[in-house]
């Protein structure tokens, strides 16, 4: 089981990610109950990952919320990112 994880890359939340979040949340994409959610979308934006997939359709999987965090990343010079639910794969 543990084969699956080879080749895997762990990032660390860096300072650069959590201030992203707060940028996130200071935009009011997300609530700052939500800054965990803003911080999960951060990261993948960061470590400039294509599409972050997740089951959170309150949170995450949500058209309004993805625009607008792609119109806070081309502000910011940040590439923009897909969040999908596993059936859009």
């Amino acid at each position: 089981m543990l084969k699956l994880l080879d080749g895997l890359t762990i990032h660390m939340v860096s300072q650069e990610m959590r201030d992203l979040a707060d940028r996130y949340v200071a935009a009011g994409i997300f609530s700052p109950l939500m800054l965990s959610d803003a911080l999960h979308v951060a990261a993948a934006v960061l470590t400039r990952q294509d599409v972050l997939l997740s089951r959170n359709f309150k949170h995450l999987v949500n058209r309004r919320r993805r625009a607008q965090v792609n119109e806070v990343n081309v502000s910011l010079s940040l590439p923009m990112i897909e969040v999908l639910a596993p059936p859009e794969i």
